[in-house]
């Protein structure tokens, strides 16, 4: 039945909070849906949705893709891995254990079109140089169409949290062409709305994605 449904119901109260704008209880209706997701094992964050580091100051960017489980290599997810939950847990990232690693890389994870604000070297900007905002271990290399920028950056759920900065909108060359405009609300902060550029991205990775497995 549809009121039993764990997710439906939830969704639609939240809506029908959002459009009376009591922001407070849409607060408590997200928190309680981010729960029954994560207890179900999906993502808690939509395409579009911005985003900030839960832990790194200033990496900031927006969802263009979601996998319901870390895609990488298991050298890229030791890498990663061990930087991430070192920084989570405020240890050495040599003192992760690999063990703990792979129950890592089972939450959902996020690919981010990274806020370039800033990032920019003024003395070399025509040749393009940046300066990172996170290690390169988790940029996303071999997705990076985007000439001339960093790659998007290839996150877990846990490091990432809702951005509810709603004037300073994230800085990239390709947001207006992968996204339609955007809806804010004090909660949840920018949704950006997917265009049909960023949909055939998704599905050329996802094919992509297909072929390797």
């Amino acid at each position: 039945l549809r009121s039993q449904h764990p997710i439906i119901p939830r969704e639609e109260r939240l809506v029908e909070a959002l459009e009376d704008e009591n922001y407070e209880l849409a607060a408590i209706f997200q928190r309680d849906l981010d729960s029954v997701k994560v207890n179900l094992g999906l993502p808690k964050y939509a395409i579009g949705q911005a985003v900030v580091h839960a832990s790194r100051e200033g990496v900031r960017g927006v969802v263009i893709d979601i996998d319901l489980q870390c895609t990488k290599s298991g050298p890229w997810i030791e890498a990663a891995g061990c930087l991430e939950r070192g920084c989570a847990l405020g240890v050495p990232a040599e003192e992760t254990d690999f063990n703990e690693l792979l129950q890592w890389a089972k939450q959902p994870f996020y690919m981010i079109l990274p806020d370039l604000e800033g990032m920019e070297d003024e003395k070399s900007a025509e040749q393009g140089t940046w300066r990172w905002r996170w290690p390169s271990e988790v940029a996303a290399w071999e997705v990076n169409r985007f000439d001339k920028v960093p790659s998007p950056i290839y996150l877990p759920e846990e490091a990432v949290t809702h951005d509810r900065d709603v004037e300073n909108t994230p800085s990239h060359p390709e947001l207006n062409k992968l996204f339609d405009g955007h809806a804010t609300s004090p909660h949840r902060g920018r949704v950006y709305r997917p265009a049909p550029q960023l949909r055939l991205w998704q599905q050329q990775r996802a094919q992509e994605l297909q072929e390797i497995r």
